[in-house]
C-alpha cells in the first residue's frame, strides 16, 4: 500500500519535480559562473577580499528560488486533490488517516530535500575549490534560511489547499507570507545561525497544520 501512495504523489508532481530539479541547477550554476568569471578576470584573491569585506556570498540569486519552488510543489500535489475531489476518495482508501496524511507530507518534503541537496552541492563543490573552508561554510549557512523556506512555504501551501474552509484558508495564507518574510528580513551573512534551532523545530511543528485542515475536512467544515 505504501508503494502504491507513494507513486500516487510522485504521478502528481514529477513534472514540477524535475522542471524545479532543472531551474535550481540552472540558477547554482550560474552563481558558480560568476564566480568563476570574476576569478578569471580578476584573480581568486579579489574575490576573497569582495567576499569578507563586502559580505558578498555571490549567492543571492538562489535567495527565493527555494520558496518558489516549495510553493509550486505544494501546489501541483494538494490541489488536485481539492480540486478534482479525490481527498474524500483518498482519505476512504484502507489505510490509516495519519499516516496516510504523513506520506503524503513525506513524498513531498523528501522531494523538496533531493532538489536543495543537489542545489547546495553544485555550489559548495565549487566553493570548496576556490575558497577556503571557513568561507563555504558562511556561504552555506547564508542558504539554509532559503531552504527553510522553501519547506516551509511547501507546509503552508499542503494546508491551505486541504483546508475546506475559504475562511480558514485565508487566515493560513495571511499566516504563512508573515512566517515567510521571517527568513528574508536579514540580509547579512549567517544572519540566522542562531535562530537555526528555531527554525528547525518550527518547520516540523508545521506539519500539524496539514493534519488539521484533513481532521477538518472529514468533520465536514467545508464551504
Amino acid at each position: 500500500m505504501e508503494k502504491a501512495l507513494i507513486f500516487k504523489e510522485w504521478v502528481k508532481t514529477r513534472m514540477v519535480f524535475f522542471i524545479s530539479l532543472a531551474l535550481a541547477v540552472c540558477v547554482a550554476l550560474y552563481a558558480v559562473l560568476m564566480m568563476k568569471r570574476l576569478i578569471e578576470l580578476k584573480g581568486v584573491d579579489h574575490l576573497w577580499l569582495i567576499m569578507l569585506l563586502k559580505d558578498n556570498s555571490f549567492i543571492d540569486i538562489i535567495k527565493y528560488v527555494p520558496l518558489v519552488i516549495g510553493l509550486a510543489l505544494g501546489v501541483a500535489q494538494m490541489a488536485p486533490e481539492m480540486a478534482q475531489k479525490r481527498l474524500k476518495l483518498t482519505l476512504h482508501l484502507p489505510y490509516p488517516q495519519g499516516k496516510l496524511v504523513g506520506l503524503m507530507l513525506l513524498t513531498g518534503l523528501v522531494e523538496l530535500l533531493v532538489i536543495f541537496v543537489i542545489q547546495a552541492l553544485i555550489i559548495g563543490i565549487y566553493d570548496a575549490s576556490v575558497l577556503p573552508s571557513e568561507l563555504v561554510w558562511r556561504v552555506m549557512l547564508t542558504t539554509l534560511p532559503w531552504y527553510f523556506a522553501g519547506f516551509t512555504a511547501y507546509l503552508f501551501v499542503t494546508s491551505i489547499c486541504l483546508e475546506g474552509t475559504w475562511a480558514r484558508r485565508v487566515i493560513l495564507a495571511l499566516l504563512g507570507i508573515a512566517v515567510l518574510m521571517i527568513f528574508f528580513l536579514q540580509p547579512a551573512l549567517e544572519a540566522y545561525n542562531g535562530m537555526m534551532l528555531i527554525i528547525l523545530i518550527t518547520t516540523l511543528l508545521l506539519t500539524i497544520l496539514s493534519f488539521g485542515s484533513i481532521a477538518r475536512f472529514k468533520e465536514g467544515r467545508q464551504d
